[in-house]
């Protein structure tokens, strides 16, 4: 009998794991045998010590003669005396599209960066403090991609991004709690688990406010006055249609080798619009449509076509541009990129329509984001140009470039870098900006000069160390901000004249030699006419 029961346990036990099949095994045949003493199963894991617990205390109940009990967790099993109330409510995690507008002027670009403030660096902030996604996960836990990488400076009024997080009620007015004003949640939609912001686009759309008076010849005074004609505006027009296509654009960016086919970019439309007048300058939006941008890449497209435009470069510098040969081409300033939309279509078309996924149109959130530019992306545009003149101080540093083979000299180059060191009136010397980049201009009135409209905000602590230093030259400073302390001009002061000191010494030791020289040389000459007068 007792070996029948062994060849039948024997085989039952096969089919638990490893050590767990060892320990019953052994548990079993000592209990059969009439011993009384039970072996602890081995501590591998939290999982395996429960299963051993378990199968310890059916063993057990055996041995005792009472009969197994079996235990069943349920997660509605609540302890004696609780309420429904304090039933914690489970909020399910899923996959979403999230739209962002931001006024990208004050921060270093919209990708994440530890050592310094980023668009995306707010955002996540704002996503640990509101409690749908777990405080410190990274963003490859959460799954977040950014549509698109925007650089220093640029703005966004539809931005997306894709994560996965907690869907809890009213998500998108907690989050605009937690985030400052230039940066906005327009919406928040339900995605397919395999959505991505980048991948899934099929298109973008930029917009860049210029202006116009950068498409003014060389030869003439660039001012403020200039108001484009509809001939200058149809040129304009010409020199953007050569972008439209496929072309190859390693010229317009940087890493990029004529052989790489990621240089190949696919340009659908590019315009200019008709100008418009505010603040008493003419300004006009150059918007292109393309399938993707490399970095850098819009805004080398639009300087190669002012350089044309005022004669430092020649037509067919375009068509060059497009070949093996790495020419010199400027850069736009980015104050006035702004990526404008991006289109799902092949997504929409198949998902929008199934019932559980929405269209990523966003068609309801134009009027917000209309607004939101109004409010925050055009004033810092119009007005940062107006007082700060960016595009006026670029305009100056087109001389600079070759506009051909990077190797070719430029005569004009070593002559305009002694200007900007010695020159006083040059264009290219360096004026501090009139307005700081961190302020924002939403309250900014028309015809207000940048001191007042700076003595009239309030300064907090994030501001007041650059307002301090970047305000204009020569004015008297905001409410609540104190000039330098006038004991570190002293000190450095000191510190110069300590400097100078060993040269002082020196020029009076050079003095004193020279002088004792002029005595001995004059004595000897006295003497010599005594000795000449006696003879």
């Amino acid at each position: 009998m007792s070996k029948f029961m062994n060849t039948f346990l024997l085989r039952g036990f096969q089919r638990l794991p490893g050590n767990l099949c060892n320990w019953s095994l052994r548990s079993t045949l000592r209990m059969a045998s009439g011993e009384t003493v039970i072996e602890t199963a081995p501590k591998t894991s939290e999982k395996k010590e429960e299963k051993s617990d378990g199968v310890k205390r059916a063993l057990e109940g055996e041995v005792s003669g009472e009969p197994a009990t079996k235990i069943t967790k349920t997660e509605d099993s609540k302890p004696e005396g609780s309420t429904d109330t304090e039933k914690k409510v489970r909020y399910p995690k899923k996959k979403v599209a999230m739209l962002l507008s931001y006024c990208g002027v004050g921060y270093q670009g919209m990708q994440i960066n530890p050592a310094s403030k980023t668009i995306e660096k707010d955002l996540l902030n704002a996503l640990y403090k509101t409690g749908c996604v777990p405080d410190g996960s990274r963003m490859g836990k959460m799954n977040f991609q950014r549509c698109a990488r925007t650089d220093k400076g640029v703005s966004a009024a539809g931005q997306v991004v894709s994560l996965r997080l907690l869907m809890l009620d009213n998500l998108v007015e907690k989050l605009n709690e937690h985030l400052p004003s230039v940066i906005r949640v327009m919406d928040i939609k339900r995605t397919t688990g395999s959505f991505n912001s980048k991948h899934h686009c099929n298109y973008r759309t930029y917009m860049y406010l210029l202006p116009t008076y950068s498409f003014q010849d060389v030869e003439d005074i660039t001012t403020e006055t200039y108001r484009i004609t509809d001939e200058k505006l149809q040129e304009v027009n010409d020199l953007l249609a050569k972008y439209k296509g496929t072309h190859n654009f390693h010229n317009f960016t940087s890493g990029k080798l004529h052989d790489d086919m990621s240089a190949n970019r696919y340009i659908m439309d590019f315009t200019c619009e008709k100008a418009f007048v505010d603040e008493g300058m003419e300004f006009a939006i150059m918007r292109v449509k393309g399938q993707s941008f490399m970095l850098h890449q819009i805004r080398k497209m639009i300087g190669i076509i002012i350089a044309i435009l005022r004669g430092f470069a020649s037509k067919n510098t375009l068509e060059k541009a497009f070949e093996s040969k790495k020419l010199d081409i400027p850069r736009a300033p980015g104050l006035g990129l702004v990526l404008e939309s991006v289109h799902y279509d092949w997504y929409n078309k198949k998902w929008s329509g199934d019932g559980v996924h929405d269209s990523l149109s966003w068609e309801d959130c134009k009027e917000k984001q209309e607004e939101f530019k109004r409010k925050h992306i055009y004033p810092n545009i119009i007005v940062r140009e107006k007082y700060n003149k960016s595009m006026m101080h670029w305009l100056g540093t087109l001389p600079l470039h070759t506009y051909d083979v990077i190797e070719a000299h430029n005569p004009m180059r070593n002559f305009l870098i002694t200007e900007k060191k010695t020159g006083e009136n040059s264009p290219l010397a360096k004026i501090p900006d009139q307005i700081p980049a961190n302020v924002d201009l939403a309250s900014f009135k028309p015809g207000q000069s940048p001191e007042e409209f700076l003595k009239s905000l309030p300064v907090s602590e994030a501001n007041e160390k650059v307002v301090a230093m970047e305000t204009v030259q020569n004015s008297t400073p905001p409410t609540g901000v104190t000039k330098v302390d006038e004991s570190i001009q002293e000190k450095e002061s000191n510190q110069t004249e300590e400097k100078d000191l060993p040269k002082e010494a020196e020029k009076e030791k050079e003095k004193t030699e020279d002088e004792q020289e002029d005595e001995n040389s004059s004595s000897k000459d006295r003497k010599h006419e005594e000795e000449e007068v006696t003879t």
